[in-house]
């Protein structure tokens, strides 16, 4: 007979209000959109740290990683009108032509998030910043299987894998209709 995971309770996420602090007691450009890009896709580090600027769309507000391997598969995501200030923010001050969306440092990378839960007064990650992310989408009835969409997990599960809605504007209009905000 196979073991069933335990299931066990997750220590108490932060509020949206706390995000906010945490965003707020972050001064550079690049961590505000960084954190801010985090939080409204539930990324995580790698996931943020890979992703290329064409595969950002600021007409649609999507993110659309490209990758394909055996374990995993590309999702889609979206942000918002509050994110795709910042982002813009920090792409017209960025000088140089790396194709890389953001180019930080493991350093930076750290400080983003030590200043962040300095901030918040709470600890803010990515990796808490995606169960957040996951919580806030599960609230008004998202589905998990739209939800690992979102994530950059695309669906195996057969049901969800040839059920899932693929088309475009109406994942976008789900993830709308989920209303994540940072900053309002």
């Amino acid at each position: 007979m196979a073991s069933v995971d335990e299931w066990t309770f997750a220590k108490e996420l932060p509020s949206s209000r706390q995000i906010r602090l945490g965003f707020e007691g972050i001064a550079e450009t690049i961590d505000k959109a960084i954190c801010l890009l985090t939080a409204i896709t539930g990324f995580l580090k790698g996931e943020i740290l890979s992703l290329q600027k064409s595969q950002v769309n600021f007409a649609l507000h999507s993110v659309i990683p490209k990758h394909f391997t055996r374990k995993k598969r590309s999702g889609i995501t979206f942000f918002n009108e509050e994110t795709a200030s910042w982002l813009q923010k920090y792409l017209n001050r960025r000088k140089d032509d790396f194709q890389k969306l953001f180019v930080v440092s493991d350093r930076q990378w750290k400080k983003i998030w030590r200043l962040a839960s300095k901030g918040a007064g709470v600890s803010i990650t990515s990796k808490v910043l995606r169960a957040w992310f996951s919580t806030e989408m599960g609230e008004p009835g998202v589905t998990d299987s739209f939800v690992d969409v979102f994530q950059d997990r695309a669906p195996r599960i057969v049901l969800a894998k040839h059920y899932t809605c693929k088309e475009l504007h109406l994942l976008k209009r789900i993830c709308e209709k989920a209303n994540l905000k940072v900053l309002n």
